[in-house]
């Protein structure tokens, strides 16, 4: 009788075991799955399939065994997942919606400490949108996030106005993006809100004039860029009488 409570002990564990990991006749995963790290019995994933597309909850995990990610497959609404990752200290280290196993729509990016880091947009997999970048240092006061950066992205690239603030919400910088390249006129700011430096892109290279104030509003000085390139004396002379000659502005470099 012992013998054969042993034997059916045996057969019941080879059983469950038979139950994980499995693929049908065409190669595709199917039900429980279970991964390891090597050496370890420490899991690296736990979830379930369903022909070979991965359904439910996964759940990822740390060597230490802590929980490294869960993502929540949504069979109603199929291609939809619900992702939360997490520092290894319990704290959540971003969250968003992949959509065919692709990020999309608002991902949210925090700091081991639970501070809001970044805000960004997606589609198929890349930046599209809004990309809200946070002051993080333990030092700010305010209890709400507050935006250091904000810049547009198009299918991945920088494409749009692009601004930088100072931590009391005042313009540090402003400019544009056109394919990934700073393109067009581009200011600094003090922090007292008034300008620093005024400057001009084309092309994502330096093109016309770079002008100076202090912190008053004073003209300090300015150089000319052409093309990325600093013209100074007697080349500037020159290429200041053939811009003239061809009737465009050296402040705007745009025709008069």
């Amino acid at each position: 009788m012992k013998s054969r409570l042993t034997l059916l002990v045996v057969l019941l564990a080879g059983f469950a075991f038979g139950q994980i990991n499995q693929v049908d006749s065409q190669g595709r995963k199917q039900g429980k799955w279970e991964k390891t790290y090597e050496g370890s019995a420490v899991y690296q994933y736990r979830g379930q399939f369903k022909d070979d597309k991965p359904v439910g909850k996964f759940i990822f995990y740390y060597e230490s065994s802590k929980v490294k990610a869960v993502i929540k497959h949504n069979e109603v609404e199929k291609g939809r997942s619900l992702a939360f990752f997490y520092h290894e200290n319990g704290e959540v280290m971003s969250a968003g919606i992949y959509r065919n196993m692709k990020k999309d729509s608002i991902w949210v990016n925090f700091t081991p400490g639970g501070k809001l880091s970044t805000k960004e947009e997606f589609k198929n997999d890349k930046l599209n949108g809004v990309t809200l970048v946070y002051f993080v240092s333990e030092d700010i006061a305010s209890p709400n996030p507050v935006v250091a950066t904000r810049k547009i992205y198009k299918n991945g690239i920088l494409d749009g106005d692009y601004y930088e603030y100072f931590v009391n919400g005042k313009t540090k910088m402003r400019g544009k993006y056109v394919n990934n390249k700073q393109h067009g006129p581009w200011e600094e700011f003090h922090l007292n809100g008034n300008r620093a430096i005024t400057y001009r892109y084309n092309n994502g290279k330096k093109h016309g004039y770079q002008i100076a104030y202090d912190e008053g509003g004073k003209r300090l000085g300015e150089v000319f860029y052409y093309n990325g390139h600093l013209i100074e004396g007697e080349r500037l002379k020159a290429l200041l009488k053939d811009l003239e000659a061809k009737g465009i502005n050296p402040y705007t470099m745009t025709t008069k």
